[in-house]
Order: structure tokens, then C-alpha cells, then sequence
């Protein structure tokens, strides 16, 4: 058998950010399905900050919160791997902004509690805002 057939077999392909088209959106999942190295904090947030605005477009409720949920889970294992000092990725000021948001828009459609869909509208509107503020705060330290 010829050599050149088994020359890349173990090769592993390590591309990064830089490497790949500008028009293609890659998410956190991307770069860990394919061992792609993310090299620096900039190459994270804008990613992350991708995908933020991913989920933002998201119109159903259940799928809004399951990419979320999916997101959160990403990130922490991009942390896990990573090899450079992450301040400002993580969702605690999300939590902690969607709490009286999520809280104060229950409230005002209290009254409404028969209306399922008013409810249901109102947690999606409150987990949006939450997710621009994520957003906003990681734009202000690019």
C-alpha cells in the first residue's frame, strides 16, 4: 500500500478564529465539536457576544430558554479549556438582572393569570431584556 494514503491519519486539525471565512457564524459549540482554539479574551466575546444575539432571535420561549441553557453550558466548558484569564464571561449579572425583571413582569400580568399567553409573552420579553443587558455590558469592554 502506498504511504501517502495513511499520511494524515492522527493529524489533527487545530484551526482558529482567524482562520476561518467572516461571513460564517460559529458558535461555542463549534469550536469545541471541532477543537478549534480559541487564542484570546477578544476571539471569546465576540463569539459569545454571536451568539447572545443568536438566541435573541430566537421567537419561541422554550427555544429561547433551551439555547440559553445550551449556551451556559457551552461557555462553561470553553473556560474549562481555555488557556488565558476570562474576567468578565459568566452570567452572573444575567441572573441577577433577569430576577426583578422576571419578577416585576409576573406581577403586572398577575391580574391576567387566566391568560396563559400573556404570561408566557412576558417571561420571553423579561429573559430578552436580560440577555441585551448581558449583551450591552460585553459590547462596552471590547
Amino acid at each position: 500500500m502506498e504511504g501517502s494514503v495513511y499520511s494524515n491519519l492522527g493529524l489533527k486539525m487545530n484551526r482558529t478564529f482567524r482562520e476561518k471565512r467572516d461571513e460564517e457564524v460559529f458558535t461555542l459549540k463549534d469550536f469545541l465539536e471541532h477543537k478549534w482554539t480559541i487564542t484570546s479574551n477578544e476571539e471569546l466575546k465576540k463569539t459569545f457576544a454571536r451568539e447572545l444575539k443568536l438566541i435573541l432571535k430566537k421567537e419561541n420561549l422554550f427555544d429561547l430558554i433551551n439555547s440559553f441553557f445550551a449556551l451556559e453550558n457551552d461557555l462553561n466548558h470553553v473556560l474549562d479549556q481555555v488557556e488565558f484569564e476570562v474576567s468578565i464571561l459568566n452570567f452572573d449579572e444575567f441572573y441577577k438582572n433577569l430576577s426583578p425583571v422576571l419578577m416585576r413582569s409576573l406581577l403586572e400580568n398577575s391580574e391576567n393569570s387566566e391568560n396563559a399567553e400573556l404570561v408566557l409573552q412576558s417571561i420571553k420579553e423579561s429573559l430578552r431584556i436580560a440577555l441585551e443587558e448581558e449583551l450591552s455590558q460585553l459590547e462596552d469592554h471590547f
